[in-house]
Formats: C-alpha cells, sequence, structure tokens
C-alpha cells in the first residue's frame, strides 16, 4: 500500500523536485525494497513492478542527476533488475511480462546516461564482470542484450575505450554475441567493436582476436553498418591493412564485394572500404579476389553516386599494378589483364568523373613501356582510347590523346614509321561525336577498327 501511494506521490514531471529526490536518497531505498524481494521476485512481483514504476518516475529528473544515479546505484539497481527480467523469461507464460516490461525501462533509463567514465562508476569492476558473465552464461535474450547494450555504452566513452579492451572474456563475449539468433544482440555486439576501434591502440588487438567475428556480423543485415564502419577504422592502420587484405585468402575483400554488388544501402562503405585497403602492398592480393575488376567496372558503370567511388578504386589499383615481364605466376599476368579490360569497361561510363578516372588510370599504364605493350595488345583498348579523344569533356579528350599518342609511339617504333601517320589509322567515323548514350557489354567487345589492317590501309 505505501509502494502504491509513493507511486502516485511521484508521479510527476517537476524536475527539481525528482532531483531532489534522488539527492535524498530515493534510489538507494527503492533498491534495498527490490533487494529484499530476491529470491522471491515471483510471489511478489507486485512490488517489483511497484518499485519498478516508482524508479521510472523518479529518473524524470535531469540529465546530471540521472547520471551521477548511475555512476553511484548503477551496479546495485541493474543487478537486481536484470535478476527480475531473467526470471520472468525463465518462467515464460507463468511470468509476470509487464513486471520484465518495467524491469526493462528501467535499465534503458538508466543506460541513457550511461555514457561516463568508468573510474567514476562505483564497483566498476564487479559491474563490468557481471555483465561479461551474463552473456557467457547461459543468460536468457533479454539479459543479454541488456548486458551487451550496458557495455556498448559504456565504451562510447573516450576514456572506457583503452580500458575495457583488456576486460578479461570481454572479446569472448562480443564473440558469443555476434553469433546469436537476435538481431538486436548481435547488433549491440557489432557496436561494442565499432566503439573499441575507435581507439588507435586497441585496432591490432581487435584485428588479433576478432576479425572472423567482424566478419561474420558483415553478413548479418541488422549489424551490417557498425561492421563495416568498425573495418574502416582497422583499414586506415597502415600497419592493418596487409593483415586485413591477407587474411583467410582475400576473405574480407570477399565479404566487402558481397556488400557491394548486393545493392544495399551500404554499397558505397563497402567501396570506399576497398580503397582504404589499396595500396603498393596490398593491389596485387586485391587484384586476385575472384570477381574484383567485374564488380567494380559494373559499378563504375551506372549512374548513380557509386560509380565515381568504384572507378577511383579502379585508377587507385592501376596506379601499383604494373606488368613485369618476369612474372613466374600466370595469375599475376591476368590480375594485370584483368585490370586492363577493367579501365576498358568503365571508358564507355556516361559520367564524366568516372572517364576522367579512366583516362588518369590510361595515363599511370602509359608510364611504363611493358605496360604500354600489354595496352597494345589488349582488346578493344585502343579503341576505347580513341573514342575517349573526342569526349566533349576537354580534360579527358586531352588526357586520351596524350595517352593514345604516347601508346602510338611504341607501336610507330616496332613499325618504323611516324606517329602522325600511325595516328591517321583511327577511321573518320570514330571523329564524330555521337549523340546517343553509349553502350558496352564487358563480355562481347567489338573493335571499330584493327590496328594491323588499318595500318597497311594508309597510304
Amino acid at each position: 500500500m505505501k509502494l502504491r501511494l509513493a507511486a502516485e506521490e511521484l508521479d510527476h514531471h517537476n524536475t527539481s523536485q525528482h532531483d531532489a529526490d534522488i539527492k535524498a536518497g530515493a534510489v538507494p531505498i527503492v533498491s534495498s525494497i527490490l533487494r529484499s524481494c530476491s529470491p522471491f521476485f515471483i510471489a511478489k512481483s507486485e512490488v517489483v513492478k511497484y518499485c519498478c514504476t516508482i524508479l521510472l518516475h523518479i529518473y524524470r529528473c535531469s540529465q546530471d542527476r540521472a547520471r551521477a544515479s548511475f555512476c553511484t546505484d548503477g551496479f546495485t539497481l541493474i543487478t537486481n533488475l536484470l535478476e527480475v527480467i531473467e526470471i520472468q523469461y525463465r518462467l515464460g507464460k507463468l511470468g509476470d511480462p509487464k513486471c520484465l516490461l518495467l524491469a526493462n525501462d528501467v535499465i534503458c533509463k538508466l543506460l541513457d546516461v550511461a555514457k561516463v567514465p568508468l573510474t567514476m562508476v562505483k564497483n566498476k569492476d564487479e559491474f563490468v564482470s557481471s555483465l561479461v558473465s551474463n552473456i557467457n552464461g547461459a543468460s536468457g535474450k533479454y539479459v543479454m542484450h541488456l548486458s551487451l547494450k550496458s557495455i556498448a555504452r559504456l565504451s562510447e566513452h573516450v576514456e572506457n575505450k583503452q580500458v575495457m579492451i583488456y576486460v578479461k572474456d570481454l572479446l569472448r563475449s562480443v564473440e558469443v554475441g555476434s553469433r546469436h539468433m537476435d538481431r538486436y544482440v548481435r547488433e549491440e555486439a557489432a557496436k561494442i567493436l565499432l566503439n573499441l576501434a575507435w581507439e588507435p591502440k586497441n585496432k591490432s588487438e581487435i584485428l588479433l582476436s576478432s576479425i572472423e567475428t567482424i566478419l561474420s556480423l558483415v553478413a548479418d543485415g541488422g549489424s551490417q553498418l557498425y561492421a563495416l564502419k568498425t573495418l574502416g577504422h582497422l583499414g586506415t592502420e597502415a600497419s592493418n591493412k596487409i593483415h586485413l587484405v591477407n587474411h583467410n585468402s582475400g576473405a574480407v575483400i570477399s565479404a566487402l564485394l558481397h556488400v557491394t554488388s548486393s545493392d544495399t544501402t551500404q554499397a558505397s562503405m563497402g567501396i570506399k572500404i576497398m580503397g582504404y585497403l589499396t595500396c603498393r602492398s596490398t593491389c596485387w592480393n586485391i587484384g586476385r579476389v575472384p570477381g574484383v575488376f567485374t564488380t567494380l567496372s559494373s559499378l563504375a558503370c551506372r549512374s548513380d553516386h557509386l560509380a565515381p567511388s568504384a572507378a577511383k578504386t579502379i585508377y587507385k589499383m592501376a596506379t601499383h599494378i604494373h606488368y613485369r615481364p618476369k612474372m613466374i605466376s600466370e595469375e599475376f599476368k591476368t590480375v594485370h589483364a584483368s585490370m586492363l579490360q577493367a579501365l576498358v569497361t568503365i571508358s564507355y561510363s556516361g559520367s564524366s568523373e568516372v572517364l576522367k578516372y579512366a583516362v588518369k588510370a590510361y595515363s599511370q599504364q602509359a608510364s611504363f613501356r611493358r605496360d604500354r605493350i600489354q595496352m597494345i595488345g589488349h582488346k578493344g583498348l585502343l579503341t576505347a582510347l580513341s573514342m575517349l579523344t573526342h569526349d566533349e569533356n576537354n580534360d579527358v579528350s586531352h588526357y586520351a590523346k596524350e595517352v593514345l599518342a604516347t601508346v602510338a609511339c611504341d607501336v610507330a617504333e616496332a613499325r618504323n614509321t611516324s606517329v602522325e601517320k600511325l595516328l591517321r589509322c583511327v577511321p573518320l567515323k570514330s571523329k564524330t561525336k555521337v549523340k546517343q548514350p553509349r553502350c558496352y557489354s564487358p563480355t562481347s567487345v567489338m573493335d571499330e577498327f584493327h590496328f594491323d589492317a588499318d595500318f597497311h590501309s594508309c597510304p
């Protein structure tokens, strides 16, 4: 009866009065009543409901007072409420769902102000250890979700990131949460990894112990965004790029390709992460992953925001991938040929921004004689270049003319003739601007002219 009257008395929105009630010690009193009900939460469910209702009314206080209450009473209160939730969940139909929901609402109220340094939290070590134990133990989905959510909120504070990474079994508990059947549990696990990955000192530890966990979350729709952001943070560290690309024979790149080709809202982020990972040390291994250039070139030919990002990634790879005559493995030669084919494909894009990346990539390849030889022999490449020389964008046409002239020098030297005579081999029909949208199929390339035949027909 007294609890019911107290609940009615405290049911108001006077923030300053609630602040005064908390300052006077209302929360520890209610928490002690709640603790006295254990382990008889079933028989005393009405008492538990009144206690939770009173706490919900009291926490209509100011943010600062609620934050202070979390620091002093959070450990005891959340531990007792999680016990209430677990018992009611285990009882199933025999339990009191309203009791479970009220306890859940009180914890969520506390977690809204839980972004505080652990040094300010009373019994911080026992608090975090109990949360980790809840996850690694045989807890129900509600307790596991709230325990992971509590850790996620605490890990948002900058001072806690370095400390929490070394909490015993914390990363293992995140792995357990990432495999849970409930999507909200997996989402909280992904948030923890993202929060911890913000700290530069944590990146190596996360990479070594949790890369498989991150990849499993990338494949999950609900937690995909957080997992991709985690990969992005890890990929910004230069020492991590090689490890990420080489992990499990390109598993990271394969996962990113799946994201980019699935036409989801995270496709753009997947392309950007591939761009982060592309450097001199990783480009060959990225190119060896099946479907990389095919996927990127297909995306670059689209008419949306993905096209420039995909073209930029191809350009970055063309900057570092160069043909080596003494390549032992045919696989590396295939990588270079696939890259040239990707450049041919994106040359037929309708976007000027994509075409700028295409001609810049051609320019990077044309800087090396051995690459120019491969360009000359690649089907459709010279046709694409000659077409780009007549593009409406001046920058595109200028770069294309320079590249075509550079490539023509090698052919002219081999044929013992002049560059001017050689360039006259380009048919007149290709010099007129085509107003229809260009169309290209990567599986069937029909050259507008054949270099050998056109050369012999020159006067």
